[in-house]
């Protein structure tokens, strides 16, 4: 799957400045793709291969080592979904200044695959209780961790939301949605897998309790079972209960961008 990571960042119409590998000293056929790959592309290629205590842990090390101002995380089984994705997601970026872009993405799974189309379209503080933004969504400007920190390494499953979580709600970030997929992703991984479903749910549990009250747990339930289903709902609850976050919801135009005026419908 790595060969199929690369080629699609490799067929991206707009080159990243580079392009960092972090590898947990693999004993497949990792560093003869990597050459092949390096050599095939006019951007420069860094292989990393260190030991490492996990995924969150990789992460940060690839942060650490960037040098461009925004950067994008991609698995090895992951891929970009069009040739137009660093383009429309850098070009967002860099017009709206914002700290994170984010789009949706497309879940593969099962054999022959079926794909399941996730959207981030509705994301307030009470989505984040039980939800997050998936990590292959997002692409973060660099300068976001210097104010936010890294992803903290002591988690093994749910760190890319405590990050958010930390983000937007200690940090009050901006960010901005755009109505277009970013990433395809197969499930089954590490917090996917049905013998971690338990051990996630139960980090998810212990982040949730940090970042919010009792009483915006129990909004979070009602947003889900009631006010989601209704047309402008989330307006309506945000009466009692604090939704807003400085999130800009887009959609891609020829020429740019323009706002999505349905964002707060939840249909």
């Amino acid at each position: 799957m790595l060969r199929f990571c690369l080629d699609s960042v490799k067929s991206q119409n707009t080159s990243p400045h580079e392009h960092i590998i972090v590898d947990n000293m693999s004993t497949d056929d990792t560093t003869n793709v990597v050459q092949g790959y390096a050599r095939s592309v006019s951007y420069p290629v860094h292989h990393v291969r260190e030991k490492d205590n996990g995924i969150y842990q990789a992460m940060n090390k690839g942060m650490r080592r960037v040098s461009g101002d925004a950067l994008h995380f991609l698995n090895d089984d992951d891929m970009l979904c069009d040739d137009k994705v660093l383009q429309v997601m850098g070009r967002c970026l860099a017009h709206y200044q914002v700290d994170i872009a984010f789009g949706d993405v497309i879940l593969l799974s099962g054999d022959p695959l079926a794909h399941n189309y996730r959207r981030h379209r509705q994301v307030n503080r009470l989505t984040l209780v039980e939800r997050t933004i998936t990590q292959q969504a997002v692409f973060y400007q660099r300068s976001v961790f210097d104010l936010c920190g890294l992803f903290d390494a002591h988690l093994h499953i749910a760190a890319d939301h405590e990050w958010l979580l930390r983000a937007f709600l200690r940090h009050d970030i901006h960010a901005a949605y755009i109505k277009y997929p970013v990433a395809l992703f197969r499930t089954g991984g590490v917090s996917n897998d049905m013998q971690t479903r338990e051990a996630h749910r139960l980090e998810r549990e212990r982040i949730t309790a940090t970042y919010f009250t009792k009483r915006e747990i129990r909004a979070a339930k009602l947003y889900r079972r009631l006010f989601r289903k209704i047309p402008f709902g989330a307006t309506m609850l945000g009466l009692f209960v604090p939704l807003r976050l400085h999130v800009k919801n887009l959609k891609v135009r020829k020429k740019g961008f323009s706002t999505d005026p349905m964002a707060w419908v939840d249909l």
